[in-house]
């Protein structure tokens, strides 16, 4: 839940969460989604500042259709709190990997992804808002085109001021999108930072936080060029990093570096405004400068 909220307090939301039964101990975070707090009894809530009970009534649905082995979020309740709605959710233990990948880090996001790419598929996992304001990813031709019909939308006006041939570019992601083969269709995180990796004491995957953002059922290897990419996105070893990750990634999964490319163009355009509506923000930055990246326009070119 990232992004700025005024501060809040545990006394904020006792009177609130006390008709639940439910006793708040501390807050863990807040951001533009709302705020998490954790509760007795080993769960957390999290109060969410504009989500619908139906829209969490979808969100239960898809976290109770994940099947991996590494521990995920459920939503064990969805309540209503004053004008907002709570989810109720255990509290998954572990700490957030850092950016800065050490001995065996590699090895360990390379796993979870590989888990990722074998988990079975079910129609809840599509049921997901692509985007903040937008419709589930439509999956029905195949996940690359789905993926071009999303990028053609979403290409926009002040992305053409930082990149000024942003219809070329476009022209070119769409058409290399359409025409790549299907991949093994599973479960797509989407945004696997490393904030939404938790770990236990020995550096092991102990949990994975936080679907929703372009999580869908798709191809794998979108998962690798972007959580390759993402995972530290603004560190001063984030070219190693993703080097680091996509070397591992293909060589267990045999990824053509020309399509992680593509994916990497197609996810700059996506998410480039899902920030700031104008620009002024460091990830819009980023977009921009991956889809001026040398290596990205060869693969585009070809």
């Amino acid at each position: 839940m990232a992004g700025p909220e005024a501060a809040v307090l545990v006394s904020d939301w006792t009177a609130a969460l006390a008709p639940h039964g439910l006793r708040p101990l501390h807050v863990v975070g807040q951001g533009m989604e709302g705020v998490v707090l954790r509760v007795e009894g080993d769960l957390v809530v999290k109060v969410w500042r504009h989500r619908t009970a139906e829209e969490l009534a979808v969100l239960q649905a898809f976290y109770e259709a994940v099947s991996l082995p590494v521990p995920t979020t459920r939503l064990l309740d969805v309540v209503p709190v004053g004008e907002r709605w709570a989810s109720v959710e255990p509290h998954l233990a572990g700490e957030p990997m850092s950016a800065d990948l050490r001995d065996g880090d590699v090895a360990a996001v390379a796993d979870v992804l590989d888990a990722l790419a074998q988990s079975p598929v079910a129609a809840p996992l599509t049921g997901l808002p692509a985007l903040p304001g937008e419709a589930p990813l439509d999956v029905t031709g195949g996940f690359a085109a789905g993926l071009a019909d999303l990028v053609e939308r979403r290409a926009s006006p002040v992305l053409a001021r930082a990149v000024p041939d942003l219809a070329d570019v476009v022209a070119a992601v769409t058409d290399r999108l359409r025409s790549l083969p299907a991949g093994t269709p599973a479960l797509v995180h989407g945004d696997l930072v490393a904030a939404n990796l938790l770990v236990d004491e020995h550096r092991r995957p102990a949990a994975v936080l936080d679907f929703g953002f372009l999580t869908t059922v798709g191809d794998p290897a979108f998962d690798a060029a972007v959580t390759s990419s993402v995972f530290d996105m603004y560190g001063a070893g984030a070219r190693r990093t993703e080097g680091l990750l996509e070397q591992e990634l293909t060589r267990r999964r045999g990824h053509d570096p020309a399509r992680l490319a593509v994916y990497r163009a197609a996810y700059a355009v996506l998410t480039a405004t899902c920030y700031s509506a104008s620009g002024s923000d460091g990830h819009f930055a980023w977009c921009a400068a991956m889809l001026g990246r040398p290596d990205v326009r060869r693969c585009l070119s070809a």
